[in-house]
């Protein structure tokens, strides 16, 4: 049994605001549209989840209200990037921790002994069954009540509020990714509507959902072949673009160095301006050049970002221009909250990969990168920043005071006869 809750990554920093919970009641029937049905089936998923097994993990029933209200706050943030959420990331993240731990320790006391483990006789079946027993008779928190009110969390919080808070941002990113796999985007009423039916549900057995289950399983049928014809168009359509992709920058790449990357960087690589109203990347030829190369879902980035921008505090006012790049698969929201979170500033200017140009060109598809340029376009990467940065920051100096940096790349090792031969047959089957 698992007993881990998902980190959040980068969001949003604080700002008391909150999103009335009851502002467009919804109601489900048997006339409401195939995007309102299956929101609520989700909904209804996640509900029950959340109602039965995170009790039993935690020790803690959920603040339904602090739930919901986080999922429309989540919500209201994804689509208008001047939102705040109410919770700071560290303080979101730092409270994951514990509740990973508390439930680690819950898990732990439900063990069986060496006599129940033999009794077992081997039956993982047997032993989650004990487990599972031995966990849901240990005591739970009382649950706090459901007014259905809006929640404001001001400045002190309990644990369970910001724990029932964090839930409902994790599963309202969930619905947020799954409104994104059909192209479209869920209504958070009929998704919320299902998960108070669901809480409803697990309250009391005798509770009538609106929606049987065969009407429900119908539509989750109708979705998943839904999502089949969306995944073959997309791959076409994926295949499609790479092909344009590739033949866009066959005229952009120019000589290559022992590992297939540009000599050089290519400076009418188009982008999209973020900070600016770049095109492409011709205003920063010439010049003594930093470009970070960053995904606004990347946790790793997240973490190198703030360096990047204190390096940028440190070398902009003495010559040195720096630039990150956001890659293709992100978009202007995401990338707008990534870098307030980060502290960005007039130092650093920001663009976009839309085309992606730059990532097919410069990267492997791995992110963090950083690359330092000469003002005659040669340049170095450096690919693992922690371990690099404090080179990286001398390079920058030297840089600076005229001395080019130098990228002494290897080519590809040859493969050896070891990595030639095939694999060894599977021996054949004994009776």
């Amino acid at each position: 049994m698992k007993s881990q809750f998902i980190v959040l990554g980068a969001c949003a920093l604080a700002l008391i605001a909150c999103n009335s919970q009851d502002s467009k009641p919804a109601a489900i029937s048997a006339n409401s549209t195939d995007d309102q049905k299956f929101a609520y089936m989700i909904g209804t998923q996640f509900g029950t989840q959340n109602f039965t097994v995170v009790p039993v993990q935690s020790g803690e029933h959920i603040d339904q209200d602090c739930l919901i209200q986080a999922i429309f706050d989540n919500v209201k943030a994804n689509k208008d990037t001047t939102f705040k959420i109410q919770l700071p990331v560290d303080s979101l993240s730092a409270l994951a921790g514990r509740y990973n731990i508390k439930a680690r320790n819950r898990l732990s006391k439900a063990q069986p002994d060496s006599a129940a483990v033999a009794s077992f006789e081997g039956s993982q079946e047997k032993y989650r069954a004990y487990v599972d027993s031995v966990l849901k008779s240990f005591p739970i928190e009382p649950e706090p009540p459901v007014t259905g009110q809006p929640v404001v969390l001001g400045e002190n919080p309990t644990e369970n509020q910001k724990f029932s808070y964090l839930l409902g941002m994790q599963i309202s990113n969930q619905l947020i990714n799954i409104g994104a796999q059909f192209q479209t985007e869920f209504d958070a009423e009929y998704f919320v509507l299902g998960i108070k039916d669901a809480a409803a549900k697990v309250r009391d057995s005798n509770f009538v959902m609106p929606l049987p289950e065969d009407t429900l399983k119908a539509v989750g049928v109708r979705y998943n072949e839904k999502m089949k014809v969306l995944r073959e168009e997309a791959m076409k359509k994926a295949q499609e673009e790479e092909a344009k992709l590739k033949e866009a920058v066959a005229g952009l790449r120019g000589d290559t160095l022992p590992n297939g990357m540009p000599v050089k960087m290519n400076f009418k690589v188009k982008v999209t301006g973020i900070s600016t109203k770049d095109e492409n990347l011709e205003a920063y030829a010439g010049k003594p050049l930093l470009i970070s190369y960053f995904s606004a879902t990347c946790g790793h980035c997240a973490h190198a970002a703030p360096q990047v921008v204190e390096m940028a505090k440190e070398f902009v006012p003495k010559g040195l221009t720096a630039v990150t790049v956001f890659s293709g698969g992100n978009n202007k929201p995401g990338i707008r909250k990534f870098t307030d979170n980060a502290g960005y500033d007039d130092n650093e200017k920001v663009v976009w990969d839309e085309s992606r140009q730059f990532g097919e060109l410069y990267s492997d598809g791995y992110v963090p990168k950083i690359y330092l340029v000469n003002p005659d376009g040669t340049y170095k990467q450096y690919a693992a920043f922690e371990k690099e940065k404090e080179d990286l920051k001398r390079e920058i100096a030297e840089l600076l005071d005229g001395k080019n940096v130098e990228w002494k790349v290897e080519p590809p090792a040859p493969a050896t006869v070891d990595t030639l031969k095939p694999a060894a047959a599977p021996a054949p089957a004994t009776k």
